[in-house]
């Protein structure tokens, strides 16, 4: 094949060339311009992203710290409440324990008091009962008979008193 140069082809390459200098002077330095803004605005919206998913990790990082210190103080609470729950009751039990054993010492000294006031009367009771047999004694004079009927009514005189 051989190679044929014409004019038309001559023209051709010329016009060719002449398009890429006007191309060159009239529409890549704006086609390079727009080119370039756009990549500064993917590289512009790619760092702000990139700010703003920081931005939400130190946000979750700090949201988990904050759930973690409340957990922290909600144990701490239910600790420092349980154990002052326990102290109360403690506190309740042993103020129990005193209002019985006051109670006790109470109506132990009450019964004492009783019993020394029973014994008294019974006492009296018993010198009275003393005297009367003493007395019938000396005006009936001392038989078996009469001792043995003295006996008998000092048992059911006795028996017939209130205790």
């Amino acid at each position: 094949m051989e190679l044929k140069f014409n004019a038309t082809l001559l023209a051709q390459i010329f016009h060719f060339l002449l398009l890429l200098v006007l191309l060159r002077l009239v529409a890549y330095k704006p086609l390079m311009r727009i080119l370039e803004e756009r990549q500064k605005l993917v590289a512009d919206r790619i760092a702000q992203a990139e700010q703003r998913q920081a931005e939400a990790e130190r946000i979750k990082a700090d949201m988990e710290a904050e759930l973690r210190r409340a957990r922290e103080e909600a144990q701490q609470i239910i600790e420092r409440a349980t154990k002052a729950s326990e102290q109360q009751a403690q506190a309740i039990m042993d103020a129990a324990k005193e209002e019985a054993a006051r109670l006790k010492e109470s109506a132990m000294t009450d019964i004492q008091r009783e019993k020394d006031k029973a014994l008294a009367e019974l006492k009296d009771q018993v010198a009275n009962l003393a005297i009367l047999v003493a007395g019938k004694v000396i005006r009936e004079g001392l038989t078996a008979e009469a001792q043995e009927k003295l006996i008998q009514d000092a048992i059911s005189e006795v028996k017939n008193l209130p205790c």
